[in-house]
């Protein structure tokens, strides 16, 4: 099953532009999500350094993993209103750079949950080749609700 932007993306994580890094669902199962991200050159999130292609961050990778794991979880139980929270990265691998141009797959997979605490598996490809990896944790607090006061 396949779920654009920005409807089925805008119901399930808080995001909004300019932070909201991703452009597409192309899966979603039990434990498991498939986003991608067409990182462009024309982003102004993107770095640019003398002689350099622009690339987008490392710390706007994670970030976008970290979208892709929320919609994992929010799948779990999607009537829920809490907010996930990144609670802390236990590793991760930069292997390349996202270059603008790219079309970088994301991939989530939660390996445990408990109560309102998850530890998700991470990865980034593009072209097939690893551009990052790694495991974070997310943490449940309050509700949507409680973002409008």
């Amino acid at each position: 099953m396949k779920h654009r932007a920005p409807g089925f993306i805008a119901e399930n994580i808080p995001h909004r532009f300019p932070m909201l890094l991703v452009d597409d669902v192309e899966a979603l199962a039990l434990n498991w999500g498939r986003a991608r991200k067409l990182v462009s050159a024309n982003d102004v999130l993107c770095e640019r350094f003398d002689g350099e292609p622009p690339a987008l961050p490392a710390s706007l990778l994670v970030d976008a993993l970290g979208q892709v794991a929320i919609m994992t979880l929010r799948q779990q139980a999607p009537s829920a209103d809490a907010i996930w929270f990144l609670g802390s990265i236990e590793a991760m691998t930069f292997h390349a750079p996202a270059l603008s141009g790219c079309v970088l797959y994301m991939e989530a997979r939660i390996l445990r949950r408990f109560q309102k605490t998850a530890r998700i598996e991470v990865k980034a490809s593009s072209e097939g080749m690893p551009v990052a990896d790694g495991l974070m944790v997310l943490s449940q607090g309050g509700t949507n609700r409680d973002a409008d006061r």
